[in-house]
């Protein structure tokens, strides 16, 4: 058995606060939204340091300012301005709708202000001394401009008595707001700024012969604590609330009319970079380069999509409102810090509502059979089938289990340790010494090898009990790692793209005493994945857990002859195409997952003597990390209730709890997880008195819904999806054009 005597317990006050509830990811696509019809990437070859985007132009700037067509990714040509270095941009508000895009103002680093034609590229007015400092941000209220620059200094620039348009020849009102400005955004004619962990509200009026200045500082609470502000959005549809980005991936919510903070979401463990509004939509972005969109009309924030954007830090996103109803599709630009290339991803998400949409009229070309299946985990602590027969209890375990269910169509076992991984031949140290250990390392892999074959022929004399005839479906090992899955006879000719690949996590991924081994098939058309893991050690390590988990579910498996886009749309979920473990319509994920209770062993005890598992529940990791951490993989996972005691850590041959001189505090070590909504559904959790381990082991016992496609009438189903597409988009131009009027008037 492995050596986890690590004592150490967290306490602090964080790990049993209470936040909000983390947004649902159980449902998110990872596929990225990339136009079928527009350029995906423009690589500008200069330093680019702003970009602004406005119906079919994307400007970028620094020390020269291009202008780009994002129908073509075509540079339409260049605005000189020798000698100035440009620090923020903004479009300048039209009249007319459809004159949008047509003029830009560029504020420079030593104060100035420039104003071009996008259509002539050419600088059309020039004031220079607006400013005594560097031009942070210009922002468009209605028919007025506003430009900020870092001292603090705001200058409002009102609409032109003869043009209607704000005009850099005439003379703007000062007011000064706070310094060192992280993001400042404008809605309803307020200007929101936030620094450090304060925002504050002011409304600058061109109008008003005296400035009127509102200020609110958010609440802060212990319970919901949050780092730096770093960034701000609105969505146009909801224009009540304001969205800031902190740097520990936390959002504050803001209420428009009560001008006070309402909710605080974490969503993230890293900072984030970068946010706006897209269509109904909050788009956020990550110091990983990671991009999120969140349906945030939900309670809680349901995760729509997640996907890698770039490789480093994403330090700009822009969106333009006006372009569906300009171009039919609303293209969202992203940009890191050193790339100099602009991303552009597909605002309106049409793969996946496509997606989406079919799988809600699933039934118009599908039918549906239920199977189930019965899974055991276990940690067999290098115990042999010939250890089972010593007790009238342990032989009759692969009984008892089998008996759970009736029939079930599949079985599956997952082993843990089924060799002794403190045995030095068979762990890391004998792997590396490769000169000297030949020979010991030889015999150690004949060991294993034989203790597979003993095991895989106990578990089929087992099966072989029940009423139908079952099969070895495959079976796979990992340094102490076992799957073994049977299924009827009959159902084998149902299966297809059977693989199996394993991930090693132990010594950083180098070796496999730790890791998982992860089975992909298809059953009809539906996908299903199978996961037995070995995670971290150690009662403090729940980091290292995290990662494990995180390390199994990113990695990508072998992939095969799945056949065409539409057949993964059908078989795959997420935007998946079977790669991954999420990709899967039907996961499970069994282990020792060694999550352990965050208590001392004597209040453990305790409780376990007056049967106050709940309470005890509340202390267990696993379950505290789901309920505070969104980052943690397995959020889009359930568990059946727990209502038996812990699995680990028992005295061999007995039922006592550890009474060696280490004394280990019991834990649910044992666990069975699934994700598929609508697709699974748990009947039974339990585990068995077996006693020649360490562990308990644990079987769970589920119904699930598999289809099959017709594809004919999956045809006839795409085309009323595109129709109602197309529909939709119309909509959503009608939305946009009548949010744009409504808006462009309140601010007015």
């Amino acid at each position: 058995m492995e050596d986890d005597s690590d004592d150490n317990f967290m306490t602090s006050a964080e790990e049993s606060e209470r936040l909000s509830e983390y947004p649902d990811s159980s449902r998110a696509n990872r596929r990225p939204p990339v136009f079928r019809s527009m350029p995906h990437e423009i690589h500008c070859k200069y330093d680019v340091r702003v970009i602004s985007i406005s119906g079919e132009y994307i400007i970028t700037s620094s020390t020269v300012t291009k202008v780009w067509s994002v129908k073509t990714g075509a540079c339409i040509g260049h605005i000189g301005h020798p000698d100035l270095r440009i620090t923020a941009i903004a479009f300048k508000p039209s009249l007319q709708v459809e004159d949008e895009g047509s003029a830009i103002w560029l504020g420079t680093r030593d104060g100035g202000l420039l104003e071009a034609d996008v259509r002539t590229l050419k600088i059309v007015n020039k004031r220079t001394g607006v400013h005594n400092s560097m031009i942070k941000g210009i922002y468009r209220c209605g028919f007025e401009m506003w430009t900020l620059d870092e001292d603090g200094r705001i200058q409002v620039w009102g609409p032109n008595e003869r043009t209607g348009l704000p005009h850099l020849s005439d003379a703007p009102k000062s007011q000064r707001i706070q310094v060192a400005t992280a993001c400042a955004i404008v809605v309803n004619s307020y200007l929101w700024v936030g620094r450090a962990k304060q925002v504050t509200v002011y409304q600058p009026s061109y109008s008003q012969s005296e400035q009127v200045q509102f200020t609110v500082t958010r609440p802060l609470t212990a319970a919901k604590p949050t780092g730096d502000i770093t960034c701000s959005a609105v969505i146009a549809t909801d224009p009540e609330h304001v969205y800031f980005g902190h740097e520990d991936g936390k959002v504050s919510v803001y209420s428009c009319t009560k001008l006070t903070c309402e909710d605080v979401v974490s969503i993230s463990l890293y900072k984030i970079t970068a946010m706006t509004g897209v269509g109904n939509f909050l788009w956020v972005s990550f110091r990983t380069g990671m991009v999120y969109v969140y349906d945030v009309a939900q309670r809680p924030w349901i995760v729509m999509k997640d996907w890698k954007a770039h490789e480093g830090p994403i330090q700009s996103m822009a969106v333009d409102r006006t372009s569906i109803f300009k171009l039919g599709a609303l293209p969202v630009v992203t940009m890191t810090a050193t790339e100099n290339t602009l991303t552009i991803w597909d605002g309106m998400l049409k793969q996946d509502w496509l997606e989406l949409n079919m799988q809600e009229h699933e039934e118009e070309y599908c039918s549906f059979r239920t199977i189930q299946a019965l899974i055991c985990t276990w940690n067999v602590g290098a115990a042999k089938p010939a250890d089972l027969q010593q007790t009238s209890g342990d032989s009759k375990f692969l009984r008892k289990l089998l008996e759970t269910a009736d029939d079930p169509d599949i079985v599956v076992f997952g082993f843990q340790e089924l060799v002794e991984l403190d045995n030095k031949t068979v762990t890391a140290k004998s792997m590396f010494k490769h000169k000297k250990k030949h020979k010991d390392k030889a015999n150690a892999q004949q060991h294993m090898s034989h203790q597979y074959k003993a095991w895989q022929d106990h578990l089929a004399e087992a099966v072989s009990h029940l009423d139908s005839r079952y099969v070895v479906l495959l079976s796979d090992k990992l340094i102490g790692l076992y799957t073994c899955i049977f299924i009827k006879e009959r159902e084998k000719h149902e299966i297809g793209n059977l693989r199996s690949s394993t991930v090693k996590t132990g010594l950083g991924g180098l070796h496999g005493n730790k890791g998982a081994i992860i089975v992909r098939l298809t059953l009809d058309d539906s996908s299903l994945c199978f996961v037995n893991c070995h995670l971290a050690a150690g009662q403090s390590h729940v980091i290292p857990r995290n990662n494990d988990i995180a390390n199994i579910m990113e990695s990508k498996l072998i992939t095969g002859g799945i056949g065409s886009t539409a057949n993964m749309a059908d078989t795959y979920v997420g935007g998946g195409d079977g790669s991954m473990v999420l990709d899967h319509e039907i996961c499970f994920v069994n282990g020792d997952m060694n999550y352990r209770i965050n208590l001392h062993r004597v209040p453990v005890m305790k409780m376990l003597e007056k049967g106050e598992l709940d309470k005890l529940l509340e202390s267990d990791q696993l379950l505290t990390q789901l309920k505070k951490n969104p980052s943690i993989r397995l959020r889009p996972f359930s568990e059946s209730p727990i209502t038996f005691p812990p699995t680990y850590k028992y005295d061999i041959g007995a039922d006592t709890y550890d009474s060696s001189e280490k004394k280990r505090t019991p834990a649910w070590c044992d666990r069975i997880y699934y994700r598929g909504p609508g697709k699974v559904f748990p009947i039974d959790y339990r585990t068995y008195d077996v006693r020649v381990s360490d562990h308990r082991p644990v079987s769970g016992l589920y119904d699930i819904k598999v289809k099959t496609v017709d594809r004919e009438l999956r045809k006839e189903a795409m085309k009323m999806a595109i129709r109602r597409w197309e529909d939709f988009v119309q909509e959503s131009i009608q939305r946009a054009r009548l949010h744009f009027h409504e808006n462009e008037m309140r601010s007015r």
